[in-house]
């Protein structure tokens, strides 16, 4: 036997529309109202409201329909929905201001709003089928599946004309529907049994609140979603609760008398007091030995001024967007120019962190400490990159190498460095002294001084020195050594300790270090 080419598509086109029909539920509603074809199995859920004549459910798809207590005309229905736009924006969600119209199978038309909120896809509205009018929620319904809804709304009894409400006359008692025949399974056995359905009219007195619940404002439709919370302001009130914690314990914190200061000791170095300075654009420590003498470091943050700046005005602008839906602002209706402002800047934060990360790679991080005098002693910048460690090297005014700093890499609790001399010979190892405050930092940042980064330095063997920070909110410290008589120059321990705290800072965010 011989087919045609035409036959093959024909035949699938064929074979795939049996599957469709095979796979469509033909639902009823409780009131014997309407009919609907869908495709698709879907599963009878138990109705929460004693007007609902039809929910049914299908994974994450929900259909919800409810008679309405009167008929109302297209021009009623259109203003019920144009209050429930008005609420849902005053709820902070996002809804169009356009009311949608579709035609049903037997001419009527239904009007519908169409939003998102928290991940679902809603279409919420009214409909007159046979003289009576109707509510629907829909939820994550496709296009090709609430098209087909509309287009199988077909009516069980002939058209009706609208109730003796409508017409402003005495309503009489509509008589209890039959129950329905639909091709949806039977309720469970232990379902508790559904409220009365005499009337299609309101709630009974009281209903609601037996079980401790509030009555509804629109018993219209179904309750709608609640507004929720961004992620970008979450952050923000986080970390703004935990700022205004760790600085009431530091307000109402013991403090420690501060030790008095040291009568100079003239040709000692040790110990040396550093402290930063801030607002300013470059890092600078101040720094005093024990003689007396004042020396200054200072090394620019270009790549980290812009990273910083770009992340800080990318999350303050989300937070202050999802601030604005959460309090109820509707976004539509904000001006276009603040629109493009928000968008500008969001743009600028992006290009900012971007060139923040290539500037990173780009651009050596360095150091130059001076004198008492403002003379250069010495110039500490990256020397290499590999896979274990950072080198650094420390050159004196005229470019001479004096040694070389390492931070051992693949340290994933307490950071440690080493300062090396020419030959690389391991001259002082500096490393973190608690694993657990290490582990805290980076979970938490230093909590405004809570935890900050102390230091322990050994020869090797020995321990012989201790870098330790102030209890302040303030970048503060003291490096104390003892016995380099016969080891490095007590400047190039000067140089590290600082350079340590511009590659290394105590920082107030977590997932550092």
């Amino acid at each position: 036997m011989t087919f045609k080419k035409a036959s093959l598509p024909a035949g699938i086109v064929l074979f795939v529309l049996c599957q469709a029909a095979a796979s469509a539920a033909t639902l009823k509603s409780a009131d014997n109202g309407f009919l609907l074809n869908v495709p698709g199995k879907w599963q009878a859920e138990a109705a929460a409201d004693p007007g609902s004549v039809l929910q049914v459910k299908k994974g994450r798809a929900e259909i919800k329909i409810r008679a309405l207590s009167a008929f109302s005309a297209e021009k009623a229905l259109k203003a019920k929905l144009q209050a429930s736009q008005k609420k849902l924006k005053k709820g902070g969600v996002a809804v169009p201001n356009k009311i949608f119209t579709a035609s049903t199978e037997d001419g009527g038309k239904i009007f519908f709003l169409q939003f998102v909120s928290k991940g679902k896809r809603y279409r919420s509205g009214y409909f007159n089928l046979a003289g009576r009018s109707y509510g629907f929620l829909l939820t994550n319904l496709s296009n090709s599946e609430f098209e087909g809804l509309y287009n199988s709304l077909v009516p069980l009894q002939g058209k009706e004309k609208p109730s003796a409400e409508a017409r402003q006359e005495p309503a009489a008692p509509v008589p209890a529907p039959a129950p329905a025949a639909s091709a949806l399974p039977a309720p469970p056995a232990n379902m508790p049994p559904a409220a009365s359905t005499d009337t299609l009219g309101a709630p009974p007195a009281g209903a609601a609140f037996a079980a401790g619940g509030a009555r509804p404002e629109s018993p219209d439709l179904p309750p709608l979603p609640k507004r929720d919370v961004g992620g970008a302001l979450w952050l923000f009130l986080i970390a703004a609760a935990l700022s205004a914690a760790a600085l009431g314990y530091r307000a109402l914190a013991r403090k420690a008398p501060e030790a008095p200061e040291a009568n100079p000791v003239p040709g000692s170095l040790f110990p040396f007091r550093v402290e930063r300075r801030y607002f300013s654009f470059p890092i600078i420590f101040d720094v005093k030995d024990a003689a007396g003498q004042q020396y200054k470091a200072v090394s620019y943050r270009v790549p980290a001024l812009v990273l910083g700046t770009g992340v800080v005005l990318y999350f303050l602008l989300k937070a202050l967007v999802q601030l604005l839906v959460f309090t109820g602002v509707d976004i539509k209706s904000v001006p276009g120019s603040a629109v493009m402002a928000i968008v500008g800047l969001l743009s600028l934060a992006n290009i900012l962190i971007f060139g923040g990360i290539v500037l990173s790679v780009l651009f050596p991080q360095k150091l130059k400490v001076y004198d008492p005098s403002g003379g250069l002693i010495f110039d500490v910048r990256r020397k290499r990159l590999n896979f274990g460690s950072l080198y650094f090297l420390i050159r004196d005014a005229a470019g001479n190498g004096l040694g070389k700093m390492r931070r051992v890499g693949f340290v994933f609790i307490r950071r440690r460095w080493q300062l090396l001399d020419a030959e690389d010979r391991v001259l002082l190892d500096i490393q973190e002294d608690s694993a657990a405050k290490a582990i805290a930092r980076k979970l938490c940042g230093h909590l405004w001084g809570l935890l900050r980064t102390n230091y322990r330095i050994s020869d090797g063997n020995t321990e012989i020195g201790e870098l330790k920070r102030d209890f302040s909110i303030w970048n503060r410290y003291s490096v104390a050594v003892q016995g380099l008589s016969s080891g490095p120059d007590p400047r190039l321990v000067m140089a590290t300790s600082l350079f340590i705290d511009v590659i290394d800072p105590d920082r107030w965010h977590p997932w550092h270090g």
